[in-house]
């Protein structure tokens, strides 16, 4: 008998007034992935968290965790999760030691025992040291991984973060994402939301992008890459910038025979072609040579590249396409003929 998902959701919904705040999501989360929802501010993600942690009733749907209906049986299912909010929640009168005493006794965790396992989370979050300051004392990146630490615990089978790193230093989120690969190796489901796109496309198996209450899309990078017309692009960086009429008549001629979407960028002064297919890669690098030459054109560099998740997650959620970047290794520049 096969496990059951770690997270499922079935049309959750939740209405406030007139507004709809998530809108019928159906998903799945299965044993050991990493998950991200991606959002603006305002989409959904915290509501969709809050509904699937039990602080928040839907308003119609199901969700279940690790099997345990969430709705009608909220106090096993919340056996199975721990959640990390945005917010930290701590006590700043008191030690890093005497917050996680505080949570283990929460948690209803053995009194034998407890001291080493606090002992052992401060270690893994570098926070032994700092054992018996006082929270308040601490920095902002500092507190983020005490509630993370506290969160882990009573080792939960589903962990929910929303935002994690936000406001962290990029040493202090680095190693907050060290701590989530170990735990996903470790069989933990974990489900966050984040603004960092870099963040999303290190860690998560599986990427969800809501907009405006609604799942409209989801899948691996690949999947999403996907999604979008074009799968490569190849740009190409002028070393000078074409006055209108030598661009009209360059951009002409190269989409006489590119195989994809041809255009110009005045801001990076970069034309662009994105491919429809990737097997008219190198077709198109061979014409966009004989062009160069052909044109007596001066660059300083060509590159390829492939959507990056914050291209994707701007051309599905916002139904536009930025510009590849030219931040590729680049071939070496073709000289002025």
């Amino acid at each position: 008998m096969s496990e059951a998902p770690s997270i499922k959701v079935t049309q959750l919904t939740k209405v406030f007034g007139k507004r709809t705040v998530v809108d019928h999501l159906d998903l799945e989360v299965q044993p050991g992935e990493l998950y991200a929802l991606l959002g603006d501010n305002g989409a959904g993600k915290t509501t969709t968290i809050n509904m699937l942690t039990t602080l928040l009733k839907p308003t119609s749907g199901r969700f279940s965790i690790s099997g345990f209906d969430g709705i009608a049986e909220p106090e096993r299912a919340k056996s199975k999760f721990a959640v990390v909010s945005q917010e930290v929640s701590l006590y700043q009168e008191l030690t890093a030691f005497e917050n996680l005493m505080f949570v283990s006794r929460l948690y209803g965790l053995p009194k034998e025992g407890a001291v080493q396992r606090v002992e052992q989370h401060l270690s893994q979050w570098d926070l032994l040291s700092r054992r018996d300051d006082y929270v308040g004392d601490f920095s902002g990146g500092m507190q983020r991984k005490l509630s993370i630490a506290g969160a882990l615990l009573r080792s939960p089978r589903v962990l929910f973060l929303d935002e994690p790193t936000v406001g962290l230093d990029p040493g202090s989120r680095q190693h907050i994402w060290e701590i989530l690969t170990g735990l996903k190796h470790e069989g933990v489901t974990i489900f966050l939301t984040t603004h960092y796109l870099e963040e999303a496309e290190l860690l998560a198996d599986r990427v969800g992008i809501i907009v405006r209450g609604k799942l409209i899309a989801e899948g691996t990078i690949d999947d999403l890459r996907g999604k979008l017309n074009h799968m490569k692009s190849i740009c190409v960086r002028m070393a000078r910038r074409p006055n209108p009429e030598e661009l009209e008549s360059s951009l002409s001629r190269l989409r006489n025979f590119a195989f994809g979407e041809v255009s110009y960028d005045d801001l990076r002064n970069t034309f662009s072609i994105a491919l429809t297919s990737e097997g008219h890669l190198s077709e198109t690098l061979r014409a966009v040579t004989d062009w160069i030459e052909t044109e007596h054109i001066p660059i300083t560099g060509v590159s390829t590249s492939e959507p990056s998740l914050e291209e994707i997650y701007l051309a599905l959620s916002h139904e536009t396409v930025p510009l590849p970047k030219m931040d590729q290794s680049p071939v070496p520049a073709a000289k002025e003929i």
